[in-house]
């Protein structure tokens, strides 16, 4: 199901073109615009304040579920201790169950309200980069008939399994021989009944399947392959997040080959699983239980410090109006083109931050709970000489963003409703620019605190 945003994006105006003046391109295309009171599904239904009240309404009863989670995760815990598998029951019992606003948060991200992670806790493991231990002896236990909990399966374009490895042989042929059949209503019925038989989730292939038979055309190998990666196939919902040079490829069974990530950019491995119970098989909307494998509580620490340090203000870059783009081999005049010198700011002040901050998180976090060594860690702290380019980072920022509003509106100037958003859009956005500077402003005080430093002022 698709988010509709409820707001007007800028570049629909289509701002490098100066001989704009038609208001009837103005589309609504706003990017990351859903809160809990402008969550729009469809034409017209507005989710408000129902959707947040009813995400409070079910926490007792989902406290009461993730509760029984716990106890088999203890439970499993205790028969693996040998294994160095460990729970800490404490760090975990008061946040078992995805707060409203955190799942409402997570809806607005994802653009749908299939949010997997209701129900919540971690595992720590030694060492998670063995993962026999994970699908000879963790995943066994949770899946017990007694115990009650299936591995979640969830849909996944086959463009993402292909960065994972994946070689689509089965889809080809499906799609090959869609364009050799006789095209009929019943023929057609016949090839998608197939589909699903089989599994897939085919309404974005359906669409460019028909226009290329209204066109008349048949695809090339290139537009065959764009064709495959629309297709969706449900796979075990496990997400093996650390580094692939550490693992024994031959430990993961044929069924979860495509299970295998990658850490994110700050650094940060895990493994990730979703179960469902077996009173929740073939429900529409079963509750979802996420397992985190992580090394150990030192590490789930600075993870979670990592992620109120550093993440939440930076994803915040992904809310303003200005449209995405990529420096131009820092080859591009910045005032012809402020949206690249915002884009080229923000991409400093990113780098700054998980460098400077994430990245040491994670790895000492790791030191400690996996090598057992923390004379290796890192001193997390700024420098005044980082202050002053932190400082004149955002200065610049806040001015290719003022520039390029102003250049967006001497473009729009016959169209007063072009103009009126536009000032708003730079309102809003220069609002957020410096919500971000504020958090992480307290994210260098904090840490400079930490370190002994005088705060900054």
């Amino acid at each position: 199901m698709q988010i509709l945003p409820i707001s007007f994006k800028l570049n629909n105006y289509n701002t490098q073109n100066p001989q704009y003046t038609s208001t009837g391109l103005i589309k609504p295309n706003y990017r990351n615009q859903l809160t809990k009171d402008t969550v729009s599904f469809g034409a017209a239904k507005l989710i408000s304040d129902t959707v947040w009240h009813n995400f409070v309404k079910e926490i007792p009863r989902l406290k009461r579920i993730g509760m029984a989670f716990l106890d088999a995760t203890e439970a499993i815990a205790n028969k693996l201790k040998d294994d160095d598998v460990v729970f800490v029951r404490e760090l975990f019992e008061n946040h078992v169950v995805k707060g409203a606003d955190s799942k409402l948060s997570k809806v607005n991200r994802s653009k749908t309200f299939d949010v997997r992670d209701t129900i919540r806790t971690t595992l720590f493991v030694k060492n998670p980069y063995d993962l026999s231990i994970l699908f000879d002896k963790i995943i066994p236990e949770y899946t017990k008939s007694n115990r009650g909990y299936n591995i979640a399966t969830i849909l996944t374009s086959i463009s993402s399994l292909m960065e994972r490895g994946y070689i689509p042989f089965e889809e080809e042929k499906f799609i090959k021989e869609f364009f050799n059949i006789q095209h009929t209503k019943e023929s057609h019925h016949k090839f998608f009944r197939e589909l699903k038989k089989l599994g897939y989730d085919y309404d974005e292939t359906k669409k460019l399947l028909t226009e290329y038979l209204k066109e008349g055309k048949t695809p090339n190998n290139d537009e065959i392959v764009k064709i495959i990666g629309t297709l969706k196939k449900g796979v075990p919902d496990i997400d093996i997040r650390l580094k692939k040079n550490r693992i024994n490829i031959s430990d993961i069974p044929e069924e979860y080959k495509y299970s295998l990530g990658k850490p994110q950019k700050s650094g940060y491995e895990d493994i990730q699983i979703r179960f469902i119970r077996d009173y929740d098989l073939g429900k529409d909307n079963p509750i979802y239980h996420e397992l985190l494998i992580q090394f150990g509580p030192t590490y789930n620490k600075n993870a979670v410090k990592e992620h109120h340090m550093v993440y939440e203000p930076l994803r915040l870059f992904d809310e303003l109006h200005i449209p995405t783009v990529n420096p131009e081999n820092g080859g591009a005049n910045f005032y012809d083109k402020p949206e690249v010198g915002v884009d080229k700011f923000i991409s400093d002040i990113k780098k700054m931050f998980r460098e400077g901050v994430s990245n040491k998180l994670i790895q000492n976090g790791k030191n400690e709970d996996f090598f057992g060594n923390i004379e290796d860690n890192e001193d997390i702290f700024f420098s005044d000489r980082e202050i002053d380019k932190f400082d004149r980072r955002f200065k610049n920022l806040k001015g290719f963003l003022s520039e390029y509003y102003k250049q967006a509106k001497s473009r729009a100037q016959v169209s007063q409703l072009a103009t009126t958003q536009i000032d708003k859009d730079f309102r809003d956005d220069l609002k957020i620019v410096n919500k971000i500077q504020k958090m992480l402003i307290k994210t260098i005080n904090d840490v400079n605190h930490e370190f002994g430093l005088n705060d900054v002022g």
